[in-house]
């Protein structure tokens, strides 16, 4: 870790955070206190926190009324500052229905996430409950951790509900190469996830960023890029962490974000978000 550089000097920064397995420990189920505080310090020393993640807005439900000052959803496609919608860009109906038919022909488990929901098939809805009810084994906690995360059956899909990110799950011992050589422009696939259960993969169009919303967000407070700093952990998080003025990586990141990254700090679990907003100096 370096000793010293510029913005370790005091400034009021824009924090861009990734959700999974940076602001939320998938191992733990939690999310960290010492998490929660150095946002809670940071806003109150004047810099502004945002939630950048993969997620879209039903996924990220039981973040909305968190004490931030917005979003950047959807890898992008949905962003929000201080209760103002600033982005909004779904997938079309026909993409849904075409990505959707490829998971399906590659017999991946399928994920469909909405404003409302995210609808899952059963391939994808065993894959990751593990995963989102923090590695819980009772039936009853998984499911109560999934409906927590708006997570429900594609039997119950609203077809009203704007879809802004598909998603596809995998074991471990095959490949989703065959997925990606189907896939057609602009669409593009990164894998946000390796847990005891599964891969999975996030689908996204592939120019609609994380780095689009976050200079959605910048244009909305007309302020320099260069006062952005991302912080991410999955394949994901790269553009994000290329496009903010600075970009942190977890302890816990994938190596080929830690080999972007500016600096890296601790594990989630090791009070990764608070050690970097004490390098930051922001609290």
């Amino acid at each position: 870790m370096e000793e010293y550089n510029e913005y370790m000097v005091k400034k009021n920064y824009y924090l861009f955070l990734d959700i999974d397995n940076t602001l939320f420990s998938g191992k733990r189920g939690i999310v960290p206190a010492s998490a929660l505080k150095a946002i809670q310090l940071a806003r109150q020393n004047g810099s502004k926190v945002f939630l950048c993640s993969g997620r879209s807005k039903a996924e990220a439900a039981k973040y909305i009324n968190y004490p931030v000052d917005g979003f950047v959803l959807g890898s992008g496609a949905w962003c929000m500052a201080e209760g103002n919608l600033v982005f909004n860009h779904p997938i079309c109906n026909k993409d849904v229905n075409a990505i959707s038919s490829l998971i399906n022909q590659c017999e991946m488990g399928l994920l469909i996430a909405g404003q409302k929901h995210a609808y899952l098939d059963r391939k994808c809805y065993q894959d990751i409950k593990y995963y989102v009810s923090g590695g819980k084994t009772d039936p009853r906690q998984q499911e109560e951790a999934m409906k927590a995360n708006h997570m429900i059956s594609m039997k119950d899909r609203d077809y009203n509900d704007p879809i802004y990110k598909m998603g596809a799950s995998i074991s471990h011992n095959e490949s989703a190469e065959v997925l990606r050589s189907l896939l057609f422009e602009p669409y593009m696939m990164h894998m946000t996830l390796s847990s005891q259960e599964c891969d999975f993969y996030e689908i996204t169009n592939g120019t609609i960023l994380k780095s689009v919303g976050i200079k959605k967000i910048m244009d909305y407070y007309n302020a320099d890029i260069n006062l952005s700093v991302g912080i991410g952990d999955s394949s994901n998080d790269i553009d994000m962490i290329k496009t903010c003025g600075f970009g942190i990586a977890m302890g816990n990141a994938f190596k080929e974000v830690k080999q972007i990254a500016d600096w890296i700090t601790t594990d989630i679990d090791e009070d990764g978000i608070w050690n970097a907003f004490k390098y930051l100096g922001v609290i």
